[in-house]
């Protein structure tokens, strides 16, 4: 063969080669941002699954996890409960940071009965722990921003017993789904079907304290490796409960020492890193927080947690939530001046990936920005919705987050609602 045919027939592989790439990702097949576990400290909630590949531009029509999306004008979405907690409301935040109604979108309806949390797992499907022992199920249209109720939704929580439906959190994987009950120690554990988002409850559910040390599973949350389940119980003299978690079934085995008393009562894992950060206080309270301090933890093979070099840090408010950054670098405080008794200033802290110690920002307390009771940010952690009363905030504010500087500032205007909580973000 001459070398200018071989030429020509390799000009003529690459350019269909290059067909190809782009148009996979025209058809929404490339998804960035696509991973990371969101915030969710009163709310309790997790707005996302594994990180995926940032191959294609980012915020493509907010596709991601295991395969959703494409072809949407929003950067990412933001589902809610009304008022009466009988349907559940969308919105969508465009590329110029305004949050806006969704044309055309329909609230699902669902049994009135309440909720404190809501979870969004891989981008793709909504899960929502409620009151009446079941946990409802939705798959997102990121094209439209529908929710369409998954087959078999809504899913019985088996042997609930006393204990009703309030907590939920994903490992990051979305492998498993977590369920916890306020009202008593006891934690569901669902497989995750992939595909559909249909839940298969796990043997042995619900998994409790066999000492009867484990009273309330107010918070929960997954460390970066899925390894370990940690519950806050809502008040930190009564410790934090810890599981292992079996990586095929997802049963639950407590943890040796397990509670642990570190002096917090909400906790939340670092999504980057092993470390586990906590605070003394929660909002639903509604006293306020009193302590001015967050805390920091190493987390060992064993999953016994352990304070860090420095810890507990001091705040300026006390924090009765905060917001760690998907990238693990930077730390965000929502808390309560005691000397006026409202809620106040966001702070910022630096953290650092190998030791877990934290360093104020410059500019902390951000008193530029609105005051705000609590956020949640997008699995890329570049957008931040926060709401500003609790309970029945009646405002959300987008924060845009640099996660390389940890910046922060306003975008668009406040979005009206008739509540705030609970909520759920995706890209």
């Amino acid at each position: 063969m001459k070398p200018s045919t071989r030429t020509q027939i390799l000009t003529l592989m690459l350019a269909l080669g290059l067909t190809l790439v782009l148009a996979a990702c025209s058809a929404g097949s490339c998804a960035a941002n696509s991973g990371g576990s969101g915030s969710s400290g009163g709310s309790g909630g997790t707005s996302g699954g594994s990180p995926g590949d940032n191959t294609c531009s980012t915020h493509s029509g907010g596709g991601g996890g295991n395969g959703g999306g494409g072809g949407s004008s929003f950067v990412a979405l933001l589902y809610y409960m009304d008022a009466n907690f009988t349907q559940i409301d969308g919105a969508g935040l465009s590329s110029s940071g305004q949050l806006g109604a969704i044309s055309g979108f329909t609230p699902p309806t669902i049994p009135a009965s309440a909720s404190d949390n809501m979870v969004i797992v891989n981008q793709q499907f909504l899960y929502i722990p409620m009151s009446d022992t079941t946990v409802q199920g939705f798959a997102i249209d990121h094209s439209s921003g529908a929710l369409t109720a998954i087959t078999g939704s809504p899913f019985t929580i088996p042997n609930a017993g006393s204990g009703t439906a309030d907590g939920a959190v994903a490992d990051p994987k979305g492998r498993f789904l977590f369920v916890g009950s306020e009202f008593s120690g006891q934690v569901w554990v669902f497989q995750i079907d992939a595909s559909t988002g249909a839940l298969t409850a796990v043997s042995g559910s619900p998994f409790t304290s066999p000492l009867n040390t484990f009273t309330s599973a107010d918070n929960l949350t997954v460390d970066a490796g899925g390894q370990f389940l940690y519950v806050g119980q809502g008040s930190a003299s009564a410790g934090v409960e810890a599981f292992s978690i079996d990586q095929t079934s997802g049963a639950l085995t407590e943890v040796a020492g397990s509670p642990f008393l570190l002096g917090v009562a909400q906790v939340h894992a670092d999504p980057a890193a092993e470390f586990l950060l906590g605070v003394g206080e929660i909002p639903d309270q509604g006293t306020g927080a009193t302590d001015t301090h967050i805390s920091v933890f190493s987390i060992a093979n064993n999953g016994v947690p352990s304070a860090v070099a420095g810890s507990p840090f001091t705040t300026t408010f006390a924090p009765y939530d905060f917001l760690v950054v998907p990238n693990g670098n930077f730390v965000f405080t929502f808390g309560f001046d005691s000397t006026t008794k409202a809620i106040g200033s966001m702070e910022g802290f630096q953290m650092d990936p190998t030791t877990g110690a934290l360093k104020e920002m410059s500019g902390s307390p951000f008193t530029s920005l609105p005051t705000v009771y609590d956020c949640q940010i997008d699995q890329g952690g570049s957008e931040a919705l926060c709401f500003d009363n609790f309970p029945g905030g009646t405002t959300f504010t987008v924060l845009n987050v640099n996660s390389s500087t940890g910046a922060v500032g306003q975008s668009g205007t406040g979005f009206a609602v008739n509540n705030t909580s609970p909520f759920a973000i995706t890209d």
